[in-house]
Order: C-alpha cells, then sequence, then structure tokens
C-alpha cells in the first residue's frame, strides 16, 4: 500500500488530509451586476475563486468541489473548469452525498480572496485534534465538519444563507485565524479595493523578503502569480501582470506596464508596455516603448523611445534607437534600425515577414515592404522603400532623385510673410 498524502503546517507537525474534500461555495446576492463579476473579480491578479481553490490545494486538499446555488450562478470558469464536479442545489443531494461519504468536509466560501494555504492548514490541524467538534472560523466564512455532522444538510443551509455568516457562528467550536484578513470577503464592488491593497502589501512583503526592492509600496502593483528575482529594483507606477517573470537585478519603471512577460537579469524598461513579450539578458527598453505579443528583444540589444515591436526577434546588440514600427521581422544581430524606419508587414490581406541579416544598417524613414530579405552587412539609405531583396554587402537606395529649380517669383501669398 501507498503512504496516505501528508500536508505540514509551519511547525513542522503533519495531518492526514487524503479524507478531505474541500467544498467551495458560491451563490448569488441579489444584485445582477455585481453577481456576473464577483467570481472572477482579479484580487491582486487572481479572483477570490481561484484564491480559494489555490489555498485549499496548498494545503494539501486533492479534491476541491464547487456547489453553486442555481445552474445560472456566474462562476470563475478559469478555475472549476470542465474537469471540476459542479454541484448546484438540492436536485444532487445524492451526488453529493456520495461525493462527500466517508470524508472529512472543509466548507469554504468562494469569496474569500486572502484566505491563505496557512490559514487552512491550521484549521484542518485544529480539526485533527478536535475529530467530534464542528470548528467554525470567525466569521462563519470557513469551517470543518464534524463526523456525526451531516454534511449535505449543513452546506445547503449553508448556501441558502450565505449573505450572512453562512457556516454559522463560532460556539464551542470557534477559531480564529492568525490574520483576520485571511477571513475577508467580498461581498460588495467596494470591497475589492479594499482587499486589493491588503493583497499587494502581502505580495510585496513577500518579495522584499526575497531581496526584492521596492522603492514605493503605495504605487507598485504586482500580481500574485508574477515572480521577480533577488536585486531587482521596482520604481514607482510599475504594474507587474499576470503570469510575468523577472530576473535578477533588473530595473523597471518608473510608470511601465509588464504583463505576461519574461524579463531577464540585468535588463531595464523604463516607461514602456510589454504584453506577452521577452525582454532578454542587459538589454534596455524605453522610454515610451511598446513591446508586443511575440516581441522577443536582446540580449543586449536597446529599443529606444516611441518604437512598436511586434512578433518579431531582435537579435543580440541590435539598437533601434526612435519612431519604429518592427512588425513580423527577424532581425540579425548587431543591426541598426534607424529613427522612423518600419517594416511594411500587411498587404490588406494577409501579414508578411521581414529578414534582416546580422550587421545591417537601416537608414532613417526606409519602409521595408514584406516579404523582404537584407542580406548580411547591407547597407540600406535613408528615405528608401525597398520592395525586392538586398544581397549581401551592398548599398540599397529606393527613393526618387532630387531635383532642384530656380524660383522665378516668390510663390502667392509669401510676399508678406
Amino acid at each position: 500500500m501507498g503512504t496516505s498524502p501528508l500536508a505540514y503546517d509551519r511547525d513542522g507537525s503533519e495531518m492526514n488530509v487524503e479524507r478531505t474534500v474541500a467544498v467551495a461555495l458560491a451563490a448569488r446576492s441579489g444584485d445582477a451586476s455585481w453577481d456576473e463579476v464577483r467570481y472572477s473579480a482579479s484580487v491582486c491578479g487572481v479572483s477570490a475563486m481561484g484564491r480559494v481553490e489555490a489555498a485549499a490545494r496548498g494545503a494539501g486538499v486533492a479534491d476541491v468541489v464547487l456547489l453553486v446555488d442555481s445552474e445560472a450562478t456566474p462562476r470563475d470558469t478559469r478555475v472549476f473548469h470542465e474537469a471540476s464536479t459542479y454541484i448546484a442545489g438540492a436536485s444532487s443531494r445524492r451526488a453529493l452525498a456520495a461525493r462527500l461519504a466517508g470524508h472529512r468536509v472543509l466548507a469554504m466560501c468562494a469569496d474569500l480572496p486572502l484566505i491563505t494555504a496557512e490559514t487552512i492548514g491550521k484549521l484542518l490541524q485544529a480539526a485533527e485534534a478536535h475529530p467530534t467538534a464542528t470548528l467554525v472560523a470567525a466569521g462563519g466564512a470557513l469551517a470543518v465538519f464534524a463526523d456525526n455532522v451531516d454534511p449535505v444538510k449543513a452546506l445547503s443551509q449553508a448556501i441558502s444563507r450565505f449573505g450572512g455568516r453562512p457556516l454559522g457562528d463560532p460556539g464551542a467550536g470557534a477559531w480564529s485565524a492568525a490574520d483576520p484578513d485571511d477571513l475577508r470577503r467580498l461581498a460588495t464592488p467596494a470591497d475589492v479595493s479594499a482587499l486589493e491593497r491588503i493583497a499587494r502589501r502581502r505580495k510585496l512583503a513577500s518579495l522584499a523578503a526575497l531581496g526584492v526592492i521596492v522603492v514605493d509600496d503605495e504605487r507598485t502593483y504586482v500580481d500574485e502569480r508574477v515572480r521577480v528575482g533577488a536585486g531587482t529594483r521596482i520604481l514607482p507606477g510599475t504594474h507587474l501582470v499576470g503570469t510575468t517573470e523577472v530576473g535578477r537585478t533588473c530595473t523597471l519603471g518608473p510608470d511601465s506596464w509588464i504583463e505576461d512577460s519574461a524579463v531577464e537579469d540585468g535588463a531595464v524598461v523604463r516607461y514602456s508596455v510589454l504584453e506577452s513579450a521577452r525582454v532578454r539578458e542587459r538589454s534596455t527598453v524605453g522610454p515610451f516603448a511598446h513591446l508586443r505579443r511575440q516581441a522577443d528583444v536582446g540580449p543586449e540589444a536597446r529599443v529606444g523611445n516611441f518604437v512598436e515591436v511586434k512578433a518579431a526577434r531582435l537579435g543580440r546588440g541590435v539598437k533601434a534607437g526612435h519612431l519604429s514600427y518592427l512588425g513580423d521581422a527577424e532581425i540579425g544581430e548587431g543591426t541598426n534600425v534607424g529613427a522612423g524606419a518600419i517594416t511594411c508587414n500587411y498587404d490588406g490581406a494577409a501579414k508578411h515577414r521581414t529578414v534582416i541579416e546580422d550587421g545591417v544598417f537601416i537608414g532613417s524613414n526606409v519602409s521595408l515592404v514584406a516579404p523582404v530579405t537584407i542580406g548580411r552587412g547591407a547597407f540600406v539609405a535613408a528615405g528608401s522603400t525597398i520592395t525586392e531583396n538586398v544581397p549581401p554587402q551592398t548599398l540599397a537606395l529606393g527613393r526618387a532623385r532630387q531635383v532642384l529649380k530656380e524660383r522665378s517669383a516668390a510663390p502667392s501669398g509669401e510676399e508678406g510673410a
């Protein structure tokens, strides 16, 4: 026989969670507009429903069930997806009873965005020590039922009185979390900002403990799933969103939005927007650059002010300093892209790629009409429109010849200028 799964509390003690089922309760409030967003509203980048499930699983509970008061109750489908079990109201009492038979039941409101694995672990540990007591946390939003309690009846009652203290008032089995904020519910739209501040403060404190430097914790916004390496400095107004990963000794901000992106060791991002992009080690982005989906910059590259990159890879040491659009492109190492240069990637029906090989010089205000390849070491003169491939080590000019003519008289309207 295999060993039973064990969850460990911070003091090193262990508890068996093999026979525990966590039931997350979700119900409508009567405010239709709020109900539509309540369980998917983001708090520090994760919904309350997502945090409840993650906390239960973090405490070692493998089986997490969602119980709703009606099939019409909105839920966060990103969390309880089709692989999860949905049980809705009295019509599924027998299915719920079969699911819970022989298990300890951990009941949780699904609107607890600050709940932690540590708090749930402490409650389960207390239940292990008092198996005949139903433990109800302060506020009635979290409980563990005793073995002699009918869990289906208790859950049905809880979901019918969801707006108050659904799991009851603490009595002889009262239990309090070390941090009362863990049990605060997302009951109204006004709670979002209040709980967001608490969650954000916790996240920034955890980063500081890892050696991350947060210059202004009142103006820094980091989502729960974001990871940041030691020695990185985060300046005010910076938002790190979604699944962003940041390496060591980077400088981020001020006033940057970095979403679902990767920023590698030693990179700098100032006053810029990154969306599903990658900035490789020791590269510099900004100010006022925009890296869109599948932008891949660096290493040791430079993307300057008002440069937009989309679905393009910039090799080592590429410099695009100002006012350029680089879309659907492959740009080789050591290439210089002049001010105002663009890749013309869309012909009105389809996107096409531009390939620029290593060591190319692209002059200012050059238009590269894709599909086109610029060979290694080529030089494209300023103001050119390039529509055909350029061989390696050649000079390409694609502009109208300059014409000079004498003026016989001042044009009308200039006399009084």
